[in-house]
C-alpha cells in the first residue's frame, strides 16, 4: 500500500475512533438503547473505522510487528467486519446477537494484540499500545456502563490521527530490520 493510500486509512480510523467515542457517550448520557437506529448506525459506522485502522496498523507496520502485532490486526480486522455485520443484522432483523458476540470476541483478541505489538516494538509511543489495550479491556464492561466504551474509540482516534499524521520513511515498509521506532 502506498504511503498516501495508509495515511489515508489511517484517517479513517481516526474519524471511526471519534465516531466510537460518540455513539458511547450518547449511550452513557441519554435514554437510548444500543438497538436505536442512530446507535446502531453509528456503531457500525466506527466498527468500519476500526477494520481500517486495524489494516493501517497492519501495513504500516506488519514487518516490524512481526507476529503478535500481525496476526492480532488481521484477527481484529475479521472480528471489526464480524462485529459491523452482526450489528448491521440487528439494525435490519433486530437479531444477531451471536454474530456480535463472535465479532466482539475477535475485535477484542486482536486489539490485545494489536496493543501488544505496539508496545512491543517501540513504533510508537507505548502509550498508544497501552491506551489500546487498557480501551480494549474496559470495552468489555459496556453491559455494564457504556461509557466504558469511549476509551476503546479514544485509543483508535489517537492511533489513527498518528498513522494520518506520520511521514514514514520508504524503507520502513518492509523492512523489519531497520529502527524506525519513536525512540529512534
Amino acid at each position: 500500500m502506498a504511503k498516501l493510500r495508509c495515511q489515508r486509512v489511517g484517517a479513517v480510523a481516526a474519524v471511526g475512533g471519534v465516531v466510537w467515542i460518540g455513539w458511547a457517550v450518547a449511550l452513557s448520557m441519554t435514554e437510548q438503547t444500543a438497538t436505536s437506529t442512530p446507535v446502531l448506525a453509528g456503531i457500525i459506522i466506527s466498527a468500519l473505522g476500526v477494520v481500517a485502522g486495524h489494516y493501517a496498523v497492519e501495513d504500516f507496520y506488519g514487518a516490524r510487528m512481526k507476529r503478535p502485532g500481525t496476526i492480532g490486526a488481521w484477527v481484529g480486522a475479521l472480528g471489526g467486519l464480524v462485529f459491523a455485520v452482526g450489528q448491521l443484522f440487528r439494525l435490519l432483523t433486530g437479531g444477531g446477537e451471536a454474530i456480535i458476540g463472535i465479532g466482539v470476541l475477535a475485535l477484542v483478541g486482536g486489539s490485545v494484540l494489536v496493543a501488544v505489538g505496539l508496545v512491543r516494538t517501540r513504533i510508537q509511543p507505548p502509550w498508544l499500545g497501552v491506551l489500546l489495550g487498557f480501551g480494549t479491556v474496559v470495552f468489555l464492561g459496556f453491559d455494564i456502563q457504556p461509557a466504558t466504551a469511549t476509551v476503546y474509540g479514544l485509543a483508535w482516534a489517537a492511533l489513527g490521527q498518528d498513522l494520518y499524521r506520520f511521514d514514514p520513511p520508504d524503507g520502513r515498509f518492509g523492512d523489519a530490520e531497520g529502527d524506525y521506532g519513536w525512540l529512534g
